[in-house]
């Protein structure tokens, strides 16, 4: 999915840039929700940004490929426990529109499944731009 202007949100939540002394909190919580897909070192890819509640990290949005006119908005999570109080919404926002301060076009991939997600990235102004196959490839140990 793309995105092909700003998004008009106003932030409540206060967003937290996820420095390396967050790293393990936010590899928990993204585990958490989306087991096997986010590494230790993918935080280095990109800036990842968080909104805590009680001091406890709840949910995630950041970036991962970063390309000259492109960057992806990734890791989108909330905790299970803290779902529909407009926190991704809000990450999403944020990310999205430091992504086009940096003058590059913000996109995501999103499973066909998570209907949820495909409608809230539909309201922030997001289309889908192409449907692909994603594989996980592991390697086989006996």
């Amino acid at each position: 999915m793309i995105i092909h202007e700003k998004i008009q949100l106003k932030i409540d939540n206060e967003i937290i840039k996820l420095t390396d002394d967050y790293k393990h909190e936010l590899l928990d919580l993204v585990n958490l929700v989306q087991p096997g897909y986010f590494k230790p070192k993918t935080t280095s890819l990109g800036n990842y940004y968080g909104i805590f509640v009680d001091q406890k990290l709840v949910a995630v949005a950041g970036e991962r490929m970063k390309m000259n006119d492109f960057t992806e908005v990734s890791a989108i999570i909330t905790h299970p426990d803290y779902t529909g109080k407009g926190y991704a919404k809000q990450l999403t926002a944020y990310v999205v529109n430091q992504i086009f301060t940096e003058n590059k076009t913000p996109f995501l991939h999103v499973v066909e499944s998570n209907i949820g997600a495909i409608k809230l990235y539909e309201k922030l102004g997001f289309v889908t731009r192409r449907k692909m196959s994603f594989w996980n490839i592991t390697k086989y140990e006996d």
